[in-house]
């Protein structure tokens, strides 16, 4: 992991330069990861343009090549342009929803089944700070500062966002009595 990690620092530095063969390289090593973040971040109804927007971003990053900082964190930067054109894109194309538009289950929840499927749905109407902290942290596995450098925000936010995230699913999740 941290070769890859190196070799993209590596590659993004040389493509800040303008080497045009770099950041083709960088988009192979790092393009599944992009989509795959993309897609996490990405509601369901909107899941088909995952690949639009792993596009997006690789664009904004040539784009914007020269703002990347030598010896920064790539993946990092490049995730972080990737959480803003998924931001985009929902603010465009869904309507805003909260916890008041959550009907919770009528009946007891009786398998793993159905509860994983009320538990992808309850994530799914989290506010979307509360939804991409939770993604970043337990779907993609990243620590509280890389999840920090994605969002853009303090470590404390995500905490404090993350926190806020489960006990809206515990009070979502709760069995009828």
């Amino acid at each position: 992991m941290d070769d890859r990690r190196n070799l993209a620092d590596s590659l993004m530095s040389r493509a800040a330069g303008g080497d045009r063969d770099a950041f083709g390289q960088l988009t192979e090593l790092v393009g599944l990861a992009v989509y795959r973040f993309c897609l996490a971040h990405l509601p369901p109804p909107m899941r088909d343009v995952a690949d639009d927007a792993r596009q997006e971003c690789f664009l904004r990053a040539w784009k914007n090549r020269r703002r990347f900082r030598s010896g920064g964190n790539a993946v990092g930067w490049l995730m972080g342009i990737a959480i803003n054109v998924v931001r985009e894109r929902r603010r465009k194309f869904r309507p805003a929803l909260s916890l008041d538009d959550f009907d919770p289950p009528e009946k007891v929840i009786a398998g793993p089944d159905e509860r994983l499927k009320a538990l992808t749905e309850a994530v799914e109407i989290l506010p979307p700070r509360q939804r991409e902290a939770v993604a970043c942290r337990f779907l993609r596995g990243m620590s509280v500062a890389e999840t920090a450098a994605v969002m853009g925000c303090a470590e404390g936010t995500v905490k404090a966002a993350v926190f806020k995230a489960i006990a809206n699913l515990q009070e979502m999740m709760k069995r009828p009595e």
